[in-house]
């Protein structure tokens, strides 16, 4: 079953849970995706959009917050656990924890951003101590922009599907996809030549 059945048969509750599940790592439901058959959804009528955007956003910041107080309450103890080896390893560790102490908004909200960083960088922020304040505020406005980019994507990506089983092609749609898609490929190619880069000054 794809997240997409999910969604479709368990609605809310669905989305709101797979999100959860992807914002911990499990590779079966990307949040990206997740968030991308939201917004077809939506376009389809399926699910409306008032009550899916607020349950996406709430499962996403939720989810964020508990990698970042599994960091806060184990601290270190994660890096050397071989449970969180394929998440955070320490190598990996020192690489992002050099940058992360005098850049910490920057790279929270690049991890937002990007996939490959997401998990690592949350459960940083909680081993590094930063404010439960400060965390809530950079993630509740990353995570708006992921939501925003990604479920509109979705829902412009419906709309031409839409219409090109009913024959009508419309410009508007082309254009809109493809700019969505641009600006998403965009903010992650910047963000990892960013990240490459700081590795590499490391």
């Amino acid at each position: 079953m794809n997240s997409y059945s999910i969604i479709e048969q368990f609605s809310y509750p669905g989305l709101f849970f797979l999100l959860i599940l992807g914002g911990l790592g499990i590779p079966l439901f990307p949040e990206d995706l997740i968030l991308i058959a939201c917004g077809v959804m939506i376009s389809m009528g399926i699910i409306k959009p008032v009550p899916a955007v607020l349950i996406s956003y709430a499962g996403l910041i939720l989810s964020d917050f508990m990698l970042y107080w599994a960091g806060r309450r184990f601290g270190r103890k994660i890096v050397t656990n071989h449970r969180f080896e394929k998440i955070l390893s320490p190598a990996k560790f020192l690489i992002i924890e050099k940058k992360f102490r005098r850049h910490s908004t920057l790279i929270m909200l690049l991890g937002r951003l990007l996939v490959g960083f997401r998990t690592q960088v949350f459960l940083l922020s909680g081993i590094a101590k930063v404010s439960i304040t400060k965390f809530l505020i950079i993630d509740s406005f990353g995570s708006a922009v992921v939501l925003t980019i990604m479920v509109t994507a979705g829902y412009l990506g419906g709309k031409f599907l839409e219409r090109v089983q009913k024959g009508m092609l419309y410009m508007e749609y082309i254009v809109g996809f493809l700019a969505v898609v641009a600006i998403i490929l965009a903010l992650i190619y910047l963000s990892y030549k960013y990240l490459m880069k700081s590795s590499d000054i490391s």
